[in-house]
């Protein structure tokens, strides 16, 4: 399937623009490289094929790419959609257990604080964990945005 599924509600960042994968920091040259091969050169492109289990199937087959792998890369494109949610950032939250924007929008802010220090702290994955009001203003964003990725045979969105 190209573009945006009807419906998904995919909102592009970056002043209306998307992030070329080949921009990403922190994503390996030989992931993009595989996703590249199988047509998809921006995050809106990953998450508009990889929204529903046929399409991450269909991603993971023509690429090679596990879907663990996959799972991931997912993850962080989805929180990327929340302002002020970075690569790094997004790896933080999937880090501390927040896989999608809708996980992310049912998160108390306070104890989500904790565990991104916690979890920085073992890891050391970003040079500065987010401030409380910082990620009060995801949690608050992310409230606004729909559901991209959905799971199970359910339809049910995350």
């Amino acid at each position: 399937m190209n573009g945006t599924p009807p419906g998904c509600g995919i909102q592009e960042k970056r002043g209306g623009t998307t992030m070329k994968l080949a921009q990403v920091e922190g994503l390996e040259p030989d992931v993009i490289a595989r996703l590249s091969a199988t047509g998809i050169e921006t995050t809106h492109d990953l998450l508009a094929r990889g929204a529903e289990p046929a399409g991450r199937a269909e991603i993971t087959g023509a690429s090679g790419l596990t879907e663990p792998a996959l799972l991931s890369i997912l993850f962080r494109a989805d929180l990327e959609r929340v302002h002020g949610i970075g690569w790094d950032y997004a790896g933080l939250l999937v880090e501390a257990g927040v896989s999608t924007v809708t996980d992310l929008a049912h998160r108390q802010a306070e104890e989500l604080r904790k565990r991104l220090a916690a979890v920085n702290a073992e890891r050391g994955l970003v040079k500065r964990v987010p401030s409380l009001a910082q990620v009060t203003a995801w949690i608050d964003h992310a409230r606004t945005l729909p559901g991209v990725l959905t799971f199970g045979g359910g339809g049910e969105t995350y």
